[in-house]
């Protein structure tokens, strides 16, 4: 088996890993990418198609168990889910990290904004974000690029909102508005999703991976880690197996492994990698790895106009954003908040997301494409030790290797937090002179959790750097280390979690400290 060094391996080329790969190239480490998917060009590989959404979002095997249909997508290839995202980056609220102190909820995190506040800052100016911090955001700070204008699309939805007494807003997102680092301004040709060939929109490719490049990292693509080793006479990880596209084994050594596989397949990566010392997974003496997994609970809400929306021309999902709901309200009858974002996509996601709609209603549906306006309705899902990622037991991926099993139910909170937000985008939507107003899917959006942080060893796998509690050379930088999930999209805050992290490597890989 081919053996190579590295003074740093990274797992997973995605916002998260390829951030900390760029700031640990910085400081001289020799570091390795290894990523599971696809290096794609995005001029040629990515031209506009419902069909790239088979190149660069996960498509192996995965059973998907649980009663509710909690299927978040994730990405693959080299800039990971960056790759097929819509670019939304709010901060989290103070109040996010504390809801078992201040509501009785959840849990508390062992960080708060504070902790995150210069990382916020640093990862939306190199990352590059355009847009408002909004009216409700936790404090008033300035973006480095200008907001899009609204489209007509988000102007239909902003006048409902107005006449409900909302405060719609152009939220943050990671797509250019201008021409900055050597990258154009968004053509607002609608297909986000599906790749973007100009690379206005930002990803982990176009930016933090490119720069780490620069600085010598090495990135291997169409590699698949699956196992991680373990020195159990010293108490340390000491590299990766990972299997390339013709399926032969390769050994990567390094004195730090980073997981940045998102909170299905890292979870699912400790558990394959089991061993005498760990053999319920490694990393796994608290038995939590895979536990708490959460996702979004998500209702996609239509409105038919009679006069043309063509939602379509624009940015899918981000060109207005009502978050006047996040804050708690106890008058709902349930904890937490939630927001509304405008949400337009290409025609086969359109029709797959209708919900229940059959026979001529779907057919009207479907002919109403250009007339229809849509929110999506976006509410906060609470942690239960019973949504879980486990192995399944008999599904297993081309490798022969066992799939994740995920395991996620909506809980009494998330129903009715859900509930509130899908009827207030409703009566918004008729209060846009929608004619008609339809009630799409109801799904989970966003993988969170399932490898928590915490100071207790005992109930959380990575302390509040993402280090591992039980490997001091293992971090975990990803949405898996979330204790809750917040209103609003996570992956700035899992960005700057691993900002975070990335500095506390830095500072103690001048002691040796790992």
């Amino acid at each position: 088996m081919p053996v190579d060094t590295s003074d740093v391996l990274v797992v997973g080329a995605g916002p998260c890993g390829s951030l900390v790969a760029r700031r640990l190239a910085e400081t001289g480490c020799t570091v390795t990418v290894l990523e599971a998917g696809h290096r794609w060009s995005a001029a040629t590989d990515l031209a506009n198609s419902e069909a790239n959404g088979g190149k660069i979002l996960w498509n192996e095997p995965r059973n998907f168990a649980g009663r509710d249909l909690v299927t978040p997508k994730t990405g693959t290839g080299v800039g990971g889910g960056t790759l097929a995202w819509l670019g939304v980056m709010p901060r989290f609220h103070p109040a996010d990290f504390r809801t078992h102190s201040t509501e009785g909820v959840g849990a508390d995190w062992p960080i708060g904004y504070d902790d995150l506040r210069p990382h916020y800052e640093r990862v939306e100016r190199e990352f590059g974000l355009a847009g408002e911090c909004g009216p409700f955001a936790p404090e008033q700070y300035k973006l480095p690029m200008p907001p899009h204008r609204m489209n007509w699309h988000a102007q239909v939805l902003a006048r409902g909102a107005r006449k409900l007494g909302a405060q719609p807003f152009a939220p943050p997102i990671a797509i250019n508005s201008m021409e900055r680092d050597g990258r154009p301004a968004c053509c607002y040709c609608g297909w986000c999703g599906s790749g973007c060939p100009t690379e206005a929109k930002a990803t982990a490719a176009n930016t933090y991976l490119a720069r780490a490049e620069q600085l010598g990292a090495r990135v291997i693509s169409e590699a698949f880690v699956h196992r991680v080793n373990y020195d159990a006479a010293r108490g340390r990880v000491t590299g990766v197996d990972y299997l390339d596209a013709q399926c032969r084994e390769h050994r990567l050594n390094a004195r730090l492994v980073i997981l940045a596989t998102h909170a299905i397949e890292t979870p699912r990566l400790l558990l394959l990698s089991a061993n005498t010392t760990f053999p319920d997974g490694l990393a796994n003496s608290s038995g939590h790895v895979g536990r708490n997994f959460m996702s979004h609970p998500t209702w996609q809400v239509f409105g038919t106009f009679d006069e043309p929306v063509n939602a379509f021309k624009g940015m899918q999902m981000g060109h207005v954003m009502v978050q006047d709901f996040q804050r708690p309200d106890p008058q709902r009858g349930c904890a937490r908040g939630f927001i509304l974002l405008s949400y337009m996509m290409t025609p086969i996601t359109y029709a797959n997301l209708s919900g229940t709609f059959v026979g001529t209603e779907f057919k009207e549906f479907l002919h109403g494409y250009a007339h229809t306006a849509a929110w999506w309705a976006h509410a906060e899902g609470l942690p239960f030790e019973h949504n879980t990622v486990t192995l399944d037991t008999e599904l297993t991926d081309a490798r022969g290797l066992p799939a994740a099993r995920v395991t996620c139910e909506w809980g009494e909170n998330d129903v009715k937090l859900a509930a509130a937000a899908r009827d207030k985008a409703a009566d918004m939507m008729a209060a846009s002179g929608a004619r008609k107003v339809r009630i799409g899917l109801n799904y989970g959006a966003h993988a969170m959790g399932s490898c928590r942080m915490g100071r207790d060893a005992k109930t959380s796998v990575v302390n509040e750097f993402g280090q591992a509690h039980d490997v001091p050379n293992l971090f975990v930088c990803d949405t898996s280390v979330f204790v809750t999930g917040s209103g609003v999209n996570p992956t700035l805050t899992a960005m700057a979690i691993a900002s975070r992290a990335a500095d506390f490597i830095t500072q103690t890989s001048a002691r040796r400290d790992w």
